[in-house]
C-alpha cells in the first residue's frame, strides 16, 4: 500500500500540488524494510491470499515495490533498487506462479534488463491461454471463470510489452490478442473485477492506445437488429473521445455489426437482467446464516438481524471481507445499531473496519476472517414503509479484492 501511494503521489505531481516530502518519506520507509538478501519484508496485511507463503509472495511484494520506484524514475543505480533487482533475479528460478512472473516481466522491463525480459516472456507465452482471438493467463489448474487476479496478471504482461522495446516474436498483433481478452472482461461502467485489477488494466490499455494511435482515420459502425433496424455510429478525429450509446429496441435476437473506414473502435453490448437469489454454492469458502426476529404485530416494528459467518476456504485466513446486508422491503437499517456493529474491534479476527449505509443496506467491511472461526454480527432494521407480499431479503459475503 505504501508503494502504491508513493507511486500515485509521484505521478500526480504533474497535475496537482503534492508535497515532495510525502514521496521522499515513503521511499525512506520502504528502504528500511529491505532485507539483507535485497528483497522487502512483508509488513501489515496480505492482499492476495492466493500468493500466501513461499518464494512467490516475497518475489511479488519485492517486484511491486521495485516497479513503483522505477516508475518514479529511481534508476537501477539506486542502491535499494539495485539490491532488490539482484534478489529478484536470484529468486526467479524458484518462481512458479504466472502472477509473479507477469509482475517480474514488468519490473525487469522498467529496469531495462532485456535478457530477463526475453526469459520471462518465453516462459509466460508457453503458459498462455488462447481462445476466441484473445490471449490471457490464468491460475494453474483453475477452471473457474476469470477473476481479478487473472485480469491483473494479464494486464501486467501487456503493460510490460508496451513499456519496453519490441521483443522478437511479440509484436503489436500479439499485444492485440491480449487487449481483445481484456476488453471482454470490462464491465458496462468501464471497470473490471475489482479496483486493484482495474488500475493495472486501464494503465496497460492506455499504453496500448498510445502505441497504436493514429492522427487520421474515420470509422462508421452500423448495428443491425433482427428486424433490419439500423443504428449508426460515426467515429472521427473530432469525436473520437466521445462516448456514444443507444438503447436496443428488441433485446432478444441476433444482432450484426459492420464497420467501414480506417481506424480502430471499441464496441460493447451490455445486457442487464434480474435473476433469483443464488443458492449458496457447495464449494463456497463462506458459510453464512442470517436470522431476523422481532414483534411484527406492532406499528413500525423493529427486527434484530443476526448474521453469522464462518470461513472454510483453503487459506488460514482471508484478507478484507464484505458483508452486504439488504433489509426486507420497506425496512431500513437503524443508524444506532450500525454504530454498535462498527465498535466490534476487540479482535483483529473479524474486526469491523467500516460500515456504510447505501440505499438502506448495511455494507460491513471486515479486517479478515480466520479459518473455522464463527463470527456473529448484530444490527436492527426498522420498518419505514409498509409493503405487502414481502420477499426474502439477501445477505451476501465476499472477498473485497476478488468479488
Amino acid at each position: 500500500l505504501t508503494a502504491f501511494v508513493m507511486k500515485s503521489f509521484g505521478k500526480a505531481k504533474r497535475y496537482i500540488y503534492i508535497d515532495e516530502a510525502y514521496v521522499d518519506e515513503a521511499k525512506a520507509w520502504l528502504d528500511h524494510k529491505q532485507q539483507d538478501n535485497g528483497c522487502f519484508a512483508s509488513v501489515g496485511q496480505l492482499i492476495h491470499t492466493n500468493l500466501e507463503g513461499g518464494v512467490d509472495y516475497e518475489v511479488t511484494l519485492s517486484a511491486y515495490v521495485t516497479a513503483a520506484m522505477l516508475e518514479l524514475n529511481y534508476t537501477t543505480t539506486d542502491p535499494v533498487v539495485s539490491r532488490s533487482l539482484a534478489c529478484l533475479k536470484n529468486a526467479y528460478p524458484q518462481v512458479k506462479s504466472a502472477y509473479a512472473k507477469a509482475l517480474l516481466f514488468y519490473t525487469f522491463t522498467l529496469a531495462g534488463d532485456e535478457l530477463m525480459r526475453t526469459t520471462l516472456i518465453t516462459s509466460l507465452d508457453s503458459n498462455s491461454k488462447v481462445s476466441g482471438g484473445g490471449r490471457h493467463w490464468s491460475r494453474a489448474n483453475d477452471g473457474s471463470a476469470p477473476d481479478s487476479l487473472e485480469v491483473e496478471m494479464t494486464s501486467y504482461v501487456l503493460l510490460a510489452l508496451m513499456s519496453g522495446p519490441k521483443l522478437p516474436g511479440f509484436d503489436l498483433s500479439y499485444s492485440a490478442s491480449i487487449v481483445s481478452w481484456l476488453s471482454q472482461q470490462q464491465n458496462a461502467f468501464g471497470g473490471f473485477k475489482s479496483k486493484q485489477d482495474t488500475v493495472v488494466a486501464l494503465q496497460a490499455l492506455a499504453k496500448y492506445s498510445v502505441a497504436t494511435y493514429s492522427p487520421q482515420g474515420a470509422v462508421t459502425v452500423t448495428v443491425t437488429s433482427p428486424s433490419g433496424l439500423k443504428n449508426t455510429f460515426n467515429v472521427a478525429q473530432s469525436n473520437r473521445l466521445l462516448y456514444q450509446e443507444t438503447r436496443l429496441q428488441k433485446v432478444s435476437g441476433d444482432y450484426s455489426i459492420s464497420a467501414e473506414g480506417k481506424g480502430c473502435v471499441y464496441v460493447q453490448f451490455n445486457l442487464q437482467y434480474f435473476v433469483p437469489p443464488a443458492v449458496p454454492h457447495a464449494h463456497s469458502p463462506y458459510f453464512i446464516l442470517a436470522v431476523a426476529s422481532g414483534n411484527c404485530s406492532v406499528q413500525n416494528p423493529a427486527l434484530e438481524v443476526v448474521v453469522a459467518v464462518v470461513y472454510n476456504g483453503k487459506h488460514s485466513e482471508t484478507n478484507m471481507v464484505v458483508i452486504d446486508v439488504k433489509p426486507l422491503s420497506g425496512f431500513v437499517v437503524n443508524e444506532t445499531s450500525v454504530h454498535h456493529v462498527n465498535s466490534n474491534t476487540n479482535s483483529t479476527d473479524g474486526a469491523v473496519k467500516r460500515v456504510d449505509q447505501i440505499d438502506g443496506r448495511a455494507v460491513i467491511y471486515l479486517n479478515g476472517l480466520t479459518h473455522g472461526s464463527l463470527m456473529v454480527y448484530t444490527m436492527t432494521i426498522v420498518q419505514d414503509v409498509t409493503v405487502q407480499k414481502q420477499k426474502p431479503a439477501v445477505v451476501k459475503v465476499y472477498n473485497y479484492y476478488e468479488p
